[in-house]
């Protein structure tokens, strides 16, 4: 696309993407905004899609990019290292059946053993799985965001979940 003595290459896939989640999004806020105005039908919904607007005029500039004239004379030599690529490691993708396989675990054992068991074991596990290996910090950081967790869901949604020590 040329606009004046400038060209800009235009990312039409990630442009089409974000658009559709950002009408997606859209949609959703004013069909939740239709169905009641009531604080405990909106409360979550619309900041969040708020928040998802927002971002998507953050991320809309970004498909356009300024393109020089040496640029467009020259073949790309090389992947753009920024372009997400799908891990193609042994080791990568274990380390993605695993994340899957625990987070499987935890839905599982929501009701066995408690929301508050499985979201620390969940978390702790996640953790060992990325790489941490630090006790002290697998312990505070999964006893953190298990206690915001529950004590956070149950200030916002009146839902009795089960839980085994909170």
């Amino acid at each position: 696309m040329r606009i004046g003595r400038h060209t800009y290459a235009i990312d039409y896939g990630h442009l089409t993407l974000i658009t559709l989640i950002a009408v997606a999004i859209f949609w959703y806020l004013l069909d939740a905004r239709s169905v009641s105005l009531s604080i405990n039908n909106i409360l979550l919904v619309q900041p969040v899609a708020i928040f998802a607007l927002a971002m998507y005029l953050f991320i809309l500039p970004q498909c356009f990019r300024k393109v020089d004239a040496r640029e467009m004379a020259k073949e790309p030599a090389e992947q753009d290292p920024l372009s997400p690529t799908l891990p193609s490691e042994r080791s990568d993708m274990i380390r993605m059946a695993a994340l899957g396989i625990s987070l499987g675990l935890m839905v599982v054992l929501l009701d066995v053993i408690g929301f508050d068991i499985a979201l620390f074991l969940f978390t702790a596990a996640a953790m060992v799985i990325c790489g941490e290996r630090r006790p002290l910090h697998l312990l505070i950081f999964s006893l953190v965001v298990t206690v915001v967790a529950i004590y956070g869901f149950r200030a916002l949604i009146p839902f009795p979940m089960f839980t085994t020590i909170l």
